[in-house]
């Protein structure tokens, strides 16, 4: 059931990426501008990681998860609606809210249920995200110029919030209860002074993150506005990715039965982020004479590139909760939290250098950031898996 959970959060919350196109000309704003109100997210996705964690150790799963479902939710349903750019810099604070809040709720859940017997739940809980974000980008890529974007999101948010209370409910009692004794002061200055930083973690899980968020927010627009597809096709290498992601996420644990964790992470970071650089440019150089091979090269480097990423962001995660002693949904929280703010920023530098250059020069910042994840594999013993 909690992969149930994992599945719609992944299907839901990336249903209207594939729709960029549509909603930036709603908005009418350039690239730089766009990725700017994109980042804005990051606003409400911060004030909910410093301190949702928290109240998940004191109130339990049950109610941060139904209360940040229904933020969620209603903030998806609500933007696709919006044609100012204001009101769209808001309700996108809401949305990254509701998004950190269930994040924080299920996998400190995952985390939970995987300690008794040691097993690596929360890879595999986040390879389910990405076939459900694979499903949905599949579906939007189809339903775009079909079905109006408004229409499909509505029904979408609509039909999925019913099925995640169910599911919340039905889960019950196996659900992380409220903490009889409490360990974290819960003032505002104590979110503050009792944040601990493992900048090891914190550096090396924004470096993995970011070709991720970059192509999700600019895989889409890059295959429509520099490789000249149309807006369903577009979506096709965004989908490449996350299908990249999956088999990662997936199969990895069985990798490093053979391979060294630190030796998988070296060579698989360093090509992904190699190879979608690389097709990038292959895809831009080829566009205007070979569109088919342009759209082909460039779908290559997704899916090395999605494979590359795929189970860094769970792999930091956990590694950072087994480094710590605080709940875990504290560690997730206040580790979500630094890299919500170092992605603020990343994703400001990206959008304008999409903007004062094009976005294919602006997505090999996070080809490098990748790359630069294989200097962190050190940190991880031999030992530890997937």
């Amino acid at each position: 059931m909690l992969g149930a959970l994992f599945f719609l959060f992944g299907f839901s919350i990336i249903a209207w990426v594939p729709r960029f196109p549509e909603i930036k000309h709603n908005l009418h704003v350039s690239n730089g501008e766009f990725g700017t109100l994109l980042s804005v997210s990051a606003i409400g996705s911060l004030a909910a990681l410093l301190t949702v964690g928290q109240l998940v150790h004191r109130y339990g799963a049950r109610v941060l998860m139904l209360t940040s479902a229904t933020v969620l939710f209603g903030s998806i349903a609500t933007i696709v609606h919006l044609s100012s750019t204001w009101q769209f810099a808001l309700c996108n604070m809401a949305f990254g809210a509701g998004v950190s809040a269930f994040h924080i709720s299920i996998n400190s859940q995952g985390l939970h249920e995987q300690a008794p017997n040691g097993e690596k739940l929360i890879p595999r809980l986040h390879g389910l995200w990405s076939l459900g974000a694979l499903s949905t980008a599949i579906l939007s890529g189809f339903l775009a110029g079909r079905v109006s974007l408004v229409l499909h999101i509505d029904i979408l948010c609509a039909v999925a919030f019913v099925i995640v209370v169910v599911i919340i409910n039905r889960l019950g009692s196996s659900l992380i209860t409220a903490s009889e004794k409490v360990d974290y002061q819960y003032l505002v200055r104590a979110l503050f002074t009792s944040f601990k930083v493992d900048w090891v973690m914190s550096l090396g899980m924004i470096c993995a993150v970011m070709l991720e968020f970059a192509s999700g927010d600019w895989s889409t627009l890059f295959a429509n506005q520099e490789l000249h597809m149309s807006a369903g096709i577009s979506a096709i290498p965004y989908v490449i990715f996350v299908l990249g992601m999956i088999f990662g996420r997936l199969l990895v644990h069985r990798v490093v039965e053979h391979i060294g964790i630190s030796t998988l992470i070296r060579t698989l970071t360093v090509v992904g982020g190699a190879s979608f650089i690389a097709s990038v440019a292959v895809g831009r150089a080829l566009s205007a004479s070979h569109h088919v091979v342009a759209l082909l090269a460039f779908g290559i480097g997704s899916l090395l590139g999605g494979l590359g990423a795929s189970f860094l962001a769970p792999l930091f995660m956990d590694a950072a909760n087994r480094r710590s002693s605080a709940p875990g949904s504290v560690v997730i929280g206040q580790l979500g939290a630094l890299n919500t703010a170092l992605a603020f920023l990343c994703k400001g530098i990206i959008a304008w250098t999409a903007q004062l250059t094009s976005i294919g020069v602006a997505l090999a910042i996070p080809s490098a950031m990748l790359m630069a994840v294989a200097f962190t594999a050190k940190a991880f013993k031999e030992g530890d898996s997937a």
